[in-house]
């Protein structure tokens, strides 16, 4: 006698998605970007990949998800930071600190969501975006007193951050002498605030 199994109904939409980014969080986070599969996701939170696909459009929907996830976090670090920084220069160089600990800690989340092809879409991942370059643009304001210089200057430096930490993670710092990122970052803030 076969029995017919019924689609799963234990857990809300809401449930599986934060369910999903849970696990996919995980598993990047232990195996990188290539772990991330549909059939991965699913055997880790107990369901089929057919029911992922009621949840996330595709898996590049999972990976945007699971990318605003990471911001948001590293934006909880960020305001942390705003609340307990008395200098704006201050602010701005725990905020680099803060980035380099999180790529150190956390390398394949980092490179999922600022390394990889991954093109991040909707209003979540854009307020995620601005939840984390918003306050070191304010920092860089309260700085140069122009609105349009600070939001090119936050600019400037996240692309700078991206460069140091995309070069230590690829082996590739260690050009004429190994100096830590943490240093060439202090050097950049040093030469880059000097100049406002």
């Amino acid at each position: 006698m076969f029995r017919i199994m019924g689609r799963r109904k234990d857990h809300s939409r809401e449930e599986l998605l934060e369910m999903s980014i849970t696990a996919g969080k995980q598993l990047v986070s232990e195996g990188g970007a290539s772990a991330l599969t549909a059939r991965n996701v699913a055997s880790k939170i107990g369901y089929t990949a057919g029911t992922l696909y009621n949840v996330f459009e595709n898996l590049q929907g999972l990976a945007t998800a699971i990318n605003t996830a990471v911001l948001m976090d590293f934006g909880n670090t960020v305001d942390s930071i705003v609340k307990t920084k008395s200098t704006a220069s201050d602010c701005v160089s725990a905020i680099c600190q803060a980035y380099l600990d999180f790529q150190s800690k956390e390398p394949k989340l980092w490179a999922l969501a600022f390394a990889s092809g991954q093109v991040g879409e909707g209003i979540d991942y854009s307020n995620a975006v601005h939840r984390i370059f918003d306050p070191l643009a304010d920092a860089l304001f309260a700085i140069s007193g122009d609105t349009e210089l600070a939001r090119k200057d936050a600019k400037v430096v996240w692309c700078t951050l991206h460069g140091i930490c995309l070069l230590r993670q690829n082996g590739k710092l260690a050009v004429t002498k190994d100096d830590t990122s943490e240093v060439l970052v202090e050097r950049f803030l040093q030469q880059f605030l000097k100049a406002k």
